[in-house]
Formats: C-alpha cells, sequence, structure tokens
C-alpha cells in the first residue's frame, strides 16, 4: 500500500477556516461518514482543544459558517469539545472517496490547513488523487512512502493502549529535557553540548540532569522495543 501524509489547504472546508480565524484552536476530525457525499453531504466528528475562550469562540463561529448545515455538541470537558457535524461536502473528502483512499489516522487541522494520511492500493489512484485535489485545493506538502501490507493488520487497539500506558511514564519534566537536549545537540554525532553544559544552561545540577535523561531515555527505549516486538510478531504470523 502507498501511504501519504499531506498537508492540505482546502479552500472548502469549515474544520480548516475555523482554524485559521480562531487563534490557537486546533481540531481533530475523529470520524467521518460520507454515505451521503454524492447528494452534497459529510457528517463529522470533531474533537476542539483549547482553553474555554477558544472553545467559545469556535462554537460561536460554527453559527456563522453557512457550510455548517447543523451540529450538536456530544461532549464538553475542560479543554475539550466533542461536535457532531453536517456539512457540505469538500472536494478532497470527493476525491479521497473517488480513488478509493483508506484513512489512517484522524485528521488533524491547525494554521489553516488539514494534515491528512491516507492509503491507496495503487499508484494510479494516489497520482490521481493529488492531481484532483490540486484542482481545487492547495497542497502545501506531502510525504509519500510504500508500507507491505501486514503492517496494517496490527492491533491497533493494542498498540494504542501500549502507546498510552507508555507515555504516561514519560513525565512533562522528562519530555521538555529530551526536547531541550535535542535541540542544543545533545544527541548528535560528535555532541554539541555535554552533561554539564546542559545543566548549566538549565541552572541546575549535573547529577539532576544525568538521572532524569537516564530515566526519560530508558522509558523511550522500552517503548521502542515494545513497538519493534508487536510488529516483528505480527509480521512473523503472516510469513
Amino acid at each position: 500500500m502507498y501511504v501519504g501524509i499531506f498537508d492540505i489547504v482546502q479552500y472548502d472546508c469549515p474544520v480548516v477556516w475555523l482554524t485559521e480565524h480562531v487563534k490557537d484552536s486546533n481540531i481533530m476530525v475523529v470520524g467521518a461518514n460520507v454515505a451521503e457525499i454524492r447528494k452534497g453531504y459529510e457528517k463529522i466528528y470533531v474533537v476542539v482543544l483549547g482553553d474555554d475562550i477558544t472553545i467559545s469562540r469556535v462554537l460561536e463561529k460554527l453559527n456563522t459558517i453557512k457550510r455548517v448545515k447543523k451540529y450538536e455538541v456530544l461532549q464538553k470537558k475542560r479543554k475539550y469539545v466533542k461536535i457532531g457535524m453536517l456539512i457540505s461536502k469538500t472536494n478532497t473528502m470527493e476525491a479521497a472517496v473517488d480513488y478509493d483512499a483508506t484513512p489512517l489516522t484522524t485528521w488533524i487541522a491547525f494554521n489553516g490547513f488539514e494534515r491528512w494520511t491516507l492509503g491507496f492500493h495503487t499508484v494510479r489512484q494516489l497520482r490521481e488523487f493529488i492531481k484532483t485535489v490540486s484542482e481545487h485545493d492547495y497542497i502545501e506538502k506531502y510525504r509519500i512512502t510504500e508500507l507491505p501490507e501486514y503492517i496494517l493488520s496490527l492491533d491497533y487497539f493494542n498498540l494504542f493502549s501500549l502507546l498510552n500506558g507508555s507515555l504516561d511514564r514519560i513525565t512533562s519534566k522528562q519530555a521538555k529535557l529530551l526536547e531541550t537536549a535535542m535541540k542544543l545537540g545533545y544527541y548528535e554525532w560528535p555532541r554539541k553540548i555535554n552533561v554539564s553544559l546542559l545543566a548549566r544552561e538549565l541552572g541546575t545540577s549535573r547529577v539532576a540532569i544525568a538521572k532524569i535523561l537516564r530515566k526519560a531515555e530508558k522509558n523511550v527505549v522500552e517503548l521502542f522495543l515494545k513497538i519493534l516486538d508487536s510488529r516483528t510478531y505480527i509480521k512473523n504470523k503472516l510469513e
């Protein structure tokens, strides 16, 4: 299967429009029912992430978008709201249906574009999708890779459970330190910065930095090995 990750500026998509006009809003399209796309409609389910002010502004803007025929708030929590929406069909979604594209992740919209991860059974379908979308919308960038079919048979529920449990072990302090260390060149070869300089940069002790880094690295490596083990298990089963 050919898998493409596309960042698409969709001129007719209300979700993309919202992220462009409501600052700091991030919206995930977690589901789509395209049964009536030939009649001109899509039913989508979105999750809006943000503070109370951002979420209120998104809900307020929904009432002003003509392409949103109706919507319903399905769930609302702190910094999170789930909405069911009936919208006019969009060109990119219609192209995905026409060329038998398989959605492989949720759609993620932010900063005026939407990220699509789609699988295609043939190169021709992939090329025709790109050509058709480009006639109406703008593909800001994309990346294509070919994946063996067995990867699609992974037990995603267990994989997500594994990821969720493992990521919970990585604390915010560990994640921030890993990000800083990466930016400053700690993981390059040769290293641009060592633990002592990293500690001085962050205003803490060398021992504290080394301890946090070791725990963070251990958690990341354990997660990688578990994912690798799951992938190898599935591959061996299918061979």
